[in-house]
Formats: structure tokens, C-alpha cells, sequence
């Protein structure tokens, strides 16, 4: 099949090796090092290095009172959900990927002599916390080595805990003084396990993105921190500038090569997507950029619940919802403003923009229709993991999906699920690529 150029700025690190390829063992990356040689430019070819999140002590912290305003539908068993994220990270293990866990990433940038307490202030700035409380988070962080420190910012501070380290800054505070001593001053960030949407890696560059929901700001801005420490690229338009509006990753879709798909629905945003598309194509990052109007439904919150690849020409979608939606072209006029053009058939001019004769798509509920597709839907059915083309991690209860990869040629890797889907995100949303082998290496 005939694909269209890469057009990222630099070659995979594959194809600068002397030897030409890189080895079958993965070498384990000390710290920052992971973010100091990245490459990703589709969603399939063979994964080598990835981000993910073991949900910690902050997945304890949800309670019946602050599950929905934290973004949970419901409460995980903390200690069972770790345990599957462990047979996930187990799995992707087994099948050579390096696995590069967050909070040690977190803890590493703490630890970097020039970062001082810019992150921490930064976290605790975006809770618009008053001067005092803000002092006390920070003395109250800094007093504790980095990865204490990292873990007291993922897992959150409630108001007695700081009273306890800070007794007169919280007497003395109107806004903790409002509060129940139960209550967060920095909430936790629960929904750190799905670091697919705090960042994207595109070819050799990143782009950290500003969250829709004030409760995970702070997982952009931690990742800010190690991605500027280890000295990453970030993406940036003809101003310097990413995108400011928000995009969160699991709206991003590299569908091969110089082609990116955005999702705008309940988490990016128009102008995060149009900001996003000015800055890729600006800057020769991406030859075509399509956005789809996803449909305004829990289960549809970023496009990756709806689409994800599973080879370079074909797609895992759930049937319904993907009908819902509108597809658009981005392109940069001559002021270099983005003007979006309406798409009556997006997978004919998809498979135009990769070089493909025809894309394939295979619907997550197969024929079948009700109950049991709606139930496959909300745990995530579309939402898989590419380990290299035709090989799948999907959750174990998506039986109907799964059967239908199966017969469609596709290898199906399960992972016990029934905990961590209660956050309504799965395989894919549980993994951030850093380093992916192109699709014709």
C-alpha cells in the first residue's frame, strides 16, 4: 500500500541507528531520559516506549461526595484496580514495551536543581488559593523529598492535613475557613491514570495540554514541568505558542504520517482543536488535519470512546456514535488563519490523505444491536491499545468487540477491567506513546 511522506521534522530514532533498527530488548530509561528521545507519528506501528499511570493513594480519596465532581461515575476498589493496572503494565511488558511510570517522571523533574518550586506554585496557583494556604502548600510540599513530594501532589491535601503542618496559615484563611476540614485544598488527581490526555508526542515534538476540567489541570501542568526538565520540544505555531484553549489527548489521533484527526466534543474544545491545527500545520508537523463534532454523550467524551486504529488502514469504531458525528477539514489560508470545510464523506478523504486506497472499519458491535452494544459502548469497547499493527490490548469484558477483531484478523491481548473501567477510559486512554516505529519500518 502506497503511504503518503512523513513529514515530522526529524527521522525515528530507528532510522538514525547505525544498525538501522533498534534492539528487541528495551533498555530501561533512568528517569527524564524517557522524554529526551521521543517519536510518534501514527497510532500502530510497533509501540517501544509508553507513559502510563499506577493509580495510587489518590484513587482512595473518592467518596460518594466528590466522586462526579472529580469526574468519576462511580468508586473503584483502589486496591483491585491496581492490581489490573499491574496485569496491564505486565502485558505491555511482555510484548518489549518500556513502561515509564508518571509519578517517578513527576519525581525526577521535582528533583532537578533548576526547577526549584515553580511546579508546586504553579499546581496550587490553579486552585486560586489564597496567598497563605498557597505559602502553606508550598512549604508543606518542599518540606518532604521529590517523590513524597510528587506523590502528595497526585494524591491531594485535604484542609486538616495542612492544619496539621500549617495550623495559624489555615486559621487565618478565609478560603479554608469556608471549607470542611475533609475538604481538598489541592484536589487529587484521580483520573491521572489516564495520562493519554495530559499530553500528546507528535513525531519528535510535544504539546502539553491545558485540561477542560479545573480537577485535572494540575496533571498538564506536572508534565509541563518534566517535559521542560528534560529538555523536550515542544510543538509551537508561527508565535511561538501552543495551543492554550483546551485539547486533551485522547481527542488526538495520529492517523499516520503528516495526518492528524481531532476530536471536539465535552473536552476539546473549537478553538483548542483550530489553535492545535494551526500550530501542526504551521509548522510542517501535519499535512492534513480533520476534526470530528463528536455527539454530546458521557460515553463520547473524546474520540478515542468513539475511533481508535488497530492497522494502518484500519478502524475500531463504535458503529452509532461514529454515524453521529461531523467531520471538517482544517486548512491554513493565506493570512495563516484555520478554515474549517464540512466533510460528506470523511473515510473516502481520510484514506485520500494517507495515500490509502480505502480504509476498513470495523464496528465494535459488529450486526448486532441493544442492550448488549450500549453495555460494550460505556466500558470502552473502542477504546484499544496498539501493541504493533494487528495486535490489540482490549478490556477482557468487551467480549462482542473483541470477537468481532478477532474474525476480522486482528489479535486480541484481554486485561482484567472490571475496576478500572469504573473512569470510564480503557487501554487507550491508560497509555501515552513516547516512541513508536514507523509504519513502514
Amino acid at each position: 500500500m502506497r503511504r503518503s511522506p512523513a513529514l515530522f521534522d526529524d527521522r525515528h530514532p530507528s532510522q538514525r541507528s547505525p544498525t538501522g533498527g533498534l534492539a528487541s530488548k528495551p533498555v530501561r530509561l533512568p528517569g527524564l531520559a524517557a522524554l529526551r528521545d521521543t517519536y510518534v507519528d501514527n497510532e500502530v506501528g510497533v509501540l517501544r516506549r509508553v507513559l502510563t499511570h499506577r493509580p495510587g493513594a489518590e484513587l482512595s480519596r473518592l467518596g460518594p461526595g466528590n466522586c462526579h465532581d472529580l469526574l468519576f461515575d462511580d468508586l473503584p476498589w483502589a486496591e483491585r484496580a491496581q492490581a489490573e493496572h499491574d496485569d496491564f503494565t505486565r502485558l505491555l511488558r511482555g510484548h518489549g514495551v518500556e513502561v515509564v511510570e508518571l509519578e517517578s517522571l513527576v519525581a525526577a523533574a521535582l528533583a532537578e536543581p533548576g526547577v526549584g518550586r515553580r511546579p508546586v506554585r504553579a499546581v496550587a496557583g490553579a486552585q486560586r488559593l489564597g496567598p497563605l494556604v498557597a505559602a502553606a502548600v508550598d512549604d508543606m510540599c518542599h518540606g518532604v523529598p521529590a517523590h513524597d513530594r510528587a506523590r502528595l501532589l497526585l494524591s491531594g491535601i485535604t484542609v486538616r492535613e495542612l492544619a496539621a503542618e500549617h495550623p495559624h496559615a489555615v486559621a487565618a484563611s478565609l478560603g479554608t475557613l469556608t471549607l470542611s476540614p475533609d475538604s481538598f485544598v489541592l484536589p487529587p488527581l484521580v483520573n491521572a491514570l489516564f495520562v493519554r490526555d495530559s499530553s500528546s508526542w507528535l513525531g519528535r515534538r510535544h504539546t502539553v495540554h491545558r485540561m477542560a476540567g479545573a480537577v485535572r489541570r494540575a496533571e498538564g501542568l506536572l508534565l509541563g514541568a518534566a517535559a521542560r526538565a528534560a529538555g523536550a520540544r515542544p510543538l509551537a505555531g508561527p508565535d511561538g505558542e501552543g495551543p492554550h484553549e483546551p485539547v486533551e489527548g485522547g481527542d488526538v489521533l495520529l492517523a499516520g504520517p503528516g495526518c492528524v484527526v481531532v476530536g471536539v466534543g465535552e473536552r476539546t474544545t473549537p478553538a483548542g482543536a483550530e489553535q492545535l491545527a494551526r500550530a501542526l500545520l504551521s509548522s510542517g508537523q501535519a499535512r492534513h488535519v480533520f476534526a470530528v463534532l463528536l455527539p454530546r454523550a458521557r460515553q463520547c467524551m473524546h474520540l478515542d470512546t468513539v475511533l481508535t486504529m488497530v492497522d494502518g488502514d484500519t478502524f475500531l469504531a463504535s458503529g452509532p456514535h461514529l454515524q453521529a458525528c461531523r467531520w471538517f477539514a482544517l486548512r491554513l489560508d493565506r493570512d495563516g488563519a484555520v478554515r474549517a470545510e464540512s466533510i460528506d464523506d470523511p473515510l473516502t478523504r481520510l484514506a485520500k490523505s494517507l495515500g490509502l486506497p480505502a480504509l476498513r472499519l470495523i464496528a465494535a458491535g459488529g450486526d448486532r444491536t441493544g442492550v448488549a452494544e450500549q453495555r460494550e459502548q460505556w466500558s470502552d469497547a473502542a477504546n484499544v491499545l496498539a501493541v504493533r499493527p494487528r495486535t490489540v490490548i482490549a478490556y477482557d469484558r468487551n467480549v462482542v468487540a473483541n470477537e468481532y477483531l478477532s474474525a476480522a484478523g486482528i489479535e486480541v491481548l484481554t486485561t482484567p477491567s472490571a475496576e478500572l473501567v469504573r473512569g470510564r477510559g480503557g487501554p487507550h486512554c491508560l497509555s501515552c506513546p513516547l516512541l513508536r516505529d514507523p509504519l513502514d519500518s
